[in-house]
């Protein structure tokens, strides 16, 4: 659509015939230039329309707290001031898409003009920019509205801690372990180099679970059997473990220790009960070494030290009642140990003093078992195959 031309007909110098050529002069200037400019307008109102036309809709969504303040601020109505009287008047009378387009150029680069302004300008104009700039940002990131059925559920839940929405994963890596199920009572053995060689095939058909083997004893013996005795009872499934005899006379702890411990090849591999100390009264005369009950205590931590520096276990303590009243003084300092406890010919144990309860129990020395040659060492494990398990993990 053209924009409207002036209606000459009603001029008052329609009338006067000196003033016809003159007006026809004009009249034709007019017309020559009237054209140019308004399609120089159209042309550029059209360009500015297309591009920003959809920021204008998508600034004015996201603006659209911010544009009364943007019209007022001082930038833009300097701004204003200066873009008008560049605008030609059959632009601003040109129909209404024009007039839109042409606004949302002038309301566009007056958003630029006011971020510029901002800069440039004091702290009020640059708060202006800052939110401004930070608007659209916000707006994009806005999460879409949720269900009618979300929006309630969120409601009725309370809202979540940082604790709370930890992945499962670091959850359960968080969590204690839980012990296994206590079951019914399981036998084993334990052997040493008098066992000779041994069918294990046979010892795990006759339904032996567990077994400990002697390693070493004191400072020089080792036994010859060890290798041969401990890894065929784990290849037959046995649990196997090691223990060493305690001579508390011959050298200190840890250096019992660190020579048991290089005998028994130990791993963490879910197959391997605990390092044991076996302490027993001197079999060459039934005292306690030549020791005090102090002096036995040091010894004994200093073994236990040393194995657990070493395995990261603490060991299993084998001990009978007498012992532990006459050479330990019945204390309670490794009650946390796990007790293997001596004691034939009674239906139930006495535990020492210092000790709750035991959890391996020797109860007799002349068991038959099948797949070894005479008399062995039968025993019980108080809590069951799943406990079992998971003291040799």
């Amino acid at each position: 659509m053209k924009p409207e031309t002036p209606d000459h007909s009603r001029s008052p110098e329609s009338n006067d015939p000196a003033s016809t050529p003159k007006r026809e002069a004009t009249e034709r200037g007019w017309h020559a230039k009237t054209p140019g400019a308004d399609n120089a307008a159209r042309t550029a109102a059209d360009r500015v329309g297309q591009w920003f036309a959809p920021l204008l809709q998508r600034l004015m969504q996201w603006l659209s707290p911010l544009l009364q303040r943007v019209q007022n601020a001082p930038a833009v109505r300097r701004l204003r001031e200066r873009v008008a009287p560049h605008v030609p008047e059959s632009v601003k009378r040109a129909p209404r898409l024009r007039s839109v387009q042409v606004g949302a150029g002038i309301a566009a680069v007056g958003v630029v003009g006011l971020i510029i302004g901002g800069v440039a300008g004091g702290n009020d104009e640059h708060d202006v920019e800052e939110a401004a700039v930070a608007a659209p940002m916000q707006q994009a990131a806005a999460p879409q509205p949720a269900a009618p059925q979300a929006v309630e559920q969120k409601k009725a839940d309370p809202p979540q801690t940082r604790a709370e929405t930890k992945s499962e994963a670091e959850t359960k890596s968080e969590e204690p372990k839980q012990d296994a199920p206590v079951g019914p009572p399981i036998e084993g053995i334990d052997v040493s180099n008098h066992n000779g060689s041994i069918d294990w095939k046979k010892v795990a058909a006759d339904n032996k679970k567990f077994t400990f083997v002697l390693a070493s004893d004191g400072t020089d013996f080792s036994n010859p059997k060890y290798s041969e005795q401990y890894h065929g009872a784990k290849d037959a499934g046995l649990i196997a473990g090691a223990y060493h005899f305690a001579r508390p006379d011959d050298s200190d702890g840890a250096t019992q220790a660190n020579r048991f411990l290089d005998i028994i090849d130990y791993k963490n591999d879910g197959k391997t009960l605990p390092p044991v100390l076996d302490l027993e009264v001197d079999p060459n005369g039934g005292s306690c070494y030549g020791k005090s009950v102090d002096q036995m205590h040091q010894w004994t931590k200093s073994f236990n030290d040393t194995v657990k520096q070493r395995t990261g276990k603490d060991p299993i303590i084998y001990a009978n009642p007498s012992f532990w009243k006459q050479c330990m003084g019945s204390t309670d300092t490794f009650k946390d140990h796990d007790l293997w406890l001596a004691a034939y010919e009674v239906d139930s144990p006495t535990v020492p003093k210092g000790f709750q309860d035991w959890d391996f129990w020797q109860y007799t020395d002349k068991g038959k078992v099948a797949g070894i040659s005479g008399n062995t060492d039968i025993n019980q494990y108080k809590e069951g195959f799943e406990r079992l398990k998971q003291l040799a993990s």
